[in-house]
């Protein structure tokens, strides 16, 4: 739903809607929304994290399912456990940039946020973090 502000900055009466005169002080009002620019970056960092991302996996893919076996000349010399725990940790990115660009469509078209984005986002960033951490003690 826009809004409307007025311009009168002793009154900055905020109404539902588009109106063109203020209900407080008759003044003119302007409309408020969402600026695209906060979509278009959020669209930006999630289509980079999602190609950087993907060409990583995709590039590792094969060495981090068979750990200590050389595949086209190139070997993970960590654990199982631990190749398991580097491709969550690359899911999570590719899910957190996949999240980031309908977050910044979302805004684009609607010119709006969604709580429901805030908090998926806050949440995916919580869990890699959390494992982040994990990954660290295990490989230390």
């Amino acid at each position: 739903m826009s809004h409307s502000a007025c311009n009168d900055p002793t009154c900055a009466e905020l109404v539902e809607g588009r109106v063109s005169v203020c209900p407080k002080c008759g003044g003119p009002m302007r409309s408020v929304g969402e600026s695209p620019a906060r979509g278009i970056l959020l669209l930006a960092i999630g289509l980079f994290l999602l190609g950087l991302m993907g060409w990583i996996t995709l590039a590792m893919l094969p060495t981090l399912l068979r750990p200590g076996v050389e595949v086209d000349g190139a070997s993970f010399t960590g654990t199982p456990e631990q190749a398991r725990m580097i491709l969550g940790l690359f899911g999570l990115v590719l899910l957190f940039g996949l999240v980031a660009a309908a977050n910044g469509i979302f805004m684009i078209v609607t010119r709006r946020q969604s709580w429901a984005f805030i908090v998926v986002t806050l949440a995916l960033a919580a869990l890699l973090l959390l494992a982040a951490f994990a990954f660290l003690g295990t490989a230390g």
